[in-house]
């Protein structure tokens, strides 16, 4: 019985870190389809705002936890364009106390970019 918690918290931190990791794969799709828009329309436009929510949105994030930084519509050619996709989330991790197993919640911000290209949309 004493070793049972050495056995079981190493599975559960490894199972909360893949969550956390599987987030942070969504987010980090999520900013690279939308840069490689932005670099086609120069800048993100409302519907390419949309997009990205949706995309966000249809992988279970919750939107109003959700804050994307980006350069809007339009940009000239040849000049930067960037964006930063942040979503607030709770991080939870298992501790081993003297009463036994302890769960900690933590309020953490994950955050990807600024990614930053340049705007390949020319117009004559």
């Amino acid at each position: 019985m004493l070793v049972l918690p050495f056995l079981i918290l190493p599975i559960a931190n490894t199972v909360c870190m893949m969550t956390d990791l599987l987030i942070y794969d969504k987010i980090r799709q999520a900013a690279r389809n939308a840069i490689l828009q932005m670099e086609i329309d120069g800048g993100l436009t409302a519907s390419g705002l949309y997009n990205t929510e949706a995309y966000l949105e249809s992988k279970g994030l919750d939107l109003s936890k959700v804050d994307i930084d980006y350069t809007p519509y339009p940009v000239e050619y040849g000049d930067e364009v960037r964006i930063k996709i942040s979503y607030a989330y709770t991080s939870r991790r298992f501790f081993i106390e003297l009463g036994g197993i302890k769960r900690v919640d933590k309020e953490t911000t994950m955050v990807y970019g600024p990614l930053s290209s340049i705007s390949k949309k020319y117009e004559r």
